[in-house]
């Protein structure tokens, strides 16, 4: 195939995928490796950093933050278009990765989180994959092309699974700010999870994942209710998660 063939045909999707696309989806368009091979020495695409296999045209502007994640859910769709896969999403960005990408809090994801509808065995060590389970339509929204659990998911999902609380106070009070997040909801998210935070209540686990918790001690402290903030003394949440392989 031509150069100008090729890229035509690559930017078919490009424009809609923030400049990039995968292997699997050129192969899908007919441009093959060896197109693609010389597509790449002529400078013409260049490879996502953090994305094996995932290509993005020159001249695109990168966003290094969350190019890596966005690679990722492009490849959890093989060679189906975003544009098709975000009127029936098969793959929803989750916990960590999901506060990254609505830009709440400030936690490192370690790998890549989603929620998916089907069973998947990735090459990729950096996916953990969850499977949809209770996951309504109202949990989730596009933001920015991706898929993306809405905050108040975000922060049940994060104190189920024991996440630091200083954490999750971050996610919440940018997500209140920001207007994401109803404040009068929070105890009803932390509710099954005071116990586990050494709160005595509901309401007092709201008020310190708020900032506002006057006498309840500090958020991410001992404070008087022991270790909060301290996923070690809680144990992790089994989710039926998949990390380095293992089939979602």
């Amino acid at each position: 195939m031509s150069r100008g063939r090729a890229l035509a045909a690559l930017s078919v999707l490009t424009a809609e995928q923030w400049g990039m696309v995968t292997a699997a989806q050129a192969r899908w368009l007919g441009v093959s490796r060896v197109d693609i091979g010389r597509l790449l020495a002529d400078g013409a695409l260049e490879l996502v950093e953090g994305a094996a296999r995932v290509y993005r045209l020159a001249g695109c502007p990168p966003d290094p933050e969350l190019d890596p994640l966005r690679g990722a859910w492009l490849q959890l769709g093989n060679d189906r278009p975003a544009m098709l896969r975000l009127a029936d999403p098969d793959a929803v960005t989750s916990h960590r990765s999901a506060a990254n990408a609505l830009g709440l809090g400030d936690v490192i994801a370690g790998a890549h989180e989603f929620y998916v509808t089907r069973r998947h065995q990735p090459r990729r060590r950096d996916l953990r994959l969850r499977g949809w389970g209770t996951l309504g339509r109202d949990q989730w929204d596009v933001h920015g092309g991706l898929p993306v659990c809405m905050a108040d998911r975000i922060v049940a999902d994060l104190l189920a699974d024991r996440e630091d609380e200083s954490a999750v106070a971050g996610i919440c009070q940018d997500a209140v700010h920001a207007g994401l997040l109803d404040p009068g909801c929070l105890a009803g998210l932390a509710a099954p999870h005071s116990v586990a935070y050494g709160a005595a209540d509901a309401a007092k686990l709201a008020a310190r994942l708020l900032g506002t918790a006057g006498n309840y001690g500090a958020v991410g402290t001992a404070g008087n209710y022991g270790a909060v903030g301290t996923a070690g003394n809680y144990g992790a949440a089994n989710y039926g998660a998949v990390d380095a392989g293992e089939e979602a």
